[in-house]
């Protein structure tokens, strides 16, 4: 059975809290969450647990390509991005083969940390190389947009040139485009035809098959809600805040209800689009 339910929308999980950094370098380059996924990995990459941070970064207006970070400074330079319409998992394999990774810690959407939890439990693939990732962090994810059809979409009906395009983000029902110095806010009813097919099937909002899922809090704003499935997640958790790297504490019960409310319009939409798909 999969493991997201209208009884569980949020998986099995071990504890919800809400973090953010004691970092200066990552408090100067964060955009407006708390920069606490930025930090965790940090105080990865400097403890040796891992030796590299494998994450996706915009290239140009919505184009993506996969980030290689083998040390702090390199790990600044991709944080706080989340472009998930890229070929990621193909861009990973080649990536973690031509960097000569062992221990890699993956930031991802709940797709991908779906197929590399698969990948890690059935091992049949001789191009299999979920050995290498030792952690996974997914990103709470309403879903992607099919990239060519919403940005000819944006240019012809509001003029906007993709390569101006410097963030998306959805808040609440609506969709924020930012592009040059103003931001397009549209309805997300307006949108949601552009999604990919795979998101608006999609049940998993958090990411359920990861170590951490980590997201925002329309309550919370300028700090990261972080969920942990796993006692290592949780470990870390602990390690990093000691290392004067984060500080956490107790997410409220606002706050759960806040992303089990998201969690279950994600899952509800998942069943819609998939009833209609048989």
């Amino acid at each position: 059975m999969f493991p997201v339910r209208p009884e569980r929308p949020l998986g099995e999980y071990r504890s919800v809290y809400l973090a953010n950094t004691l970092r200066e370098d990552v408090r100067r380059r964060r955009t407006g969450s708390g920069g606490a996924v930025t930090s965790l990995l940090m105080y990865m990459l400097d403890s040796g647990v891992v030796d590299a941070v494998v994450a996706s970064k915009r290239k140009g207006g919505l184009t993506g390509e996969i980030a290689i970070a083998r040390s702090s400074g390199e790990l600044l330079e991709v944080a706080g991005n989340r472009w998930g319409v890229v070929p990621f998992t193909s861009m990973m394999r080649e990536a973690l083969s031509r960097e000569g990774i062992q221990r890699a810690a993956l930031v991802g959407l709940p797709c991908q940390a779906q197929f590399i939890w698969q990948m890690k439990t059935f091992p049949l693939l001789e191009a299999d190389f979920s050995s290498k990732i030792r952690f996974i962090v997914s990103l709470f994810c309403l879903g992607t947009f099919a990239t060519e059809p919403f940005l000819n979409y944006l240019k012809i009906r509001y003029g906007i040139d993709p390569s101006e395009i410097s963030g998306i983000r959805m808040n609440g029902k609506v969709l924020e485009v930012q592009h040059g110095t103003e931001t397009l806010r549209l309805d997300i009813r307006d949108a949601v035809s552009f999604m990919q097919l795979g998101c608006l099937t999609c049940p998993d909002y958090t990411g359920v098959f990861a170590d951490l899922s980590a997201g925002l809090s329309e309550e919370h704003p300028q700090r990261t809600v972080l969920i942990t499935r796993s006692e290592e997640a949780e470990r870390l958790l602990r390690e990093a805040a000691e290392a004067g790297y984060l500080e956490f504490e107790k997410a409220p019960v606002t706050v759960i209800q806040e992303i089990t409310i998201k969690a279950e319009t994600k899952l509800m939409r998942a069943n819609k689009y998939l009833s209609m798909l048989l």
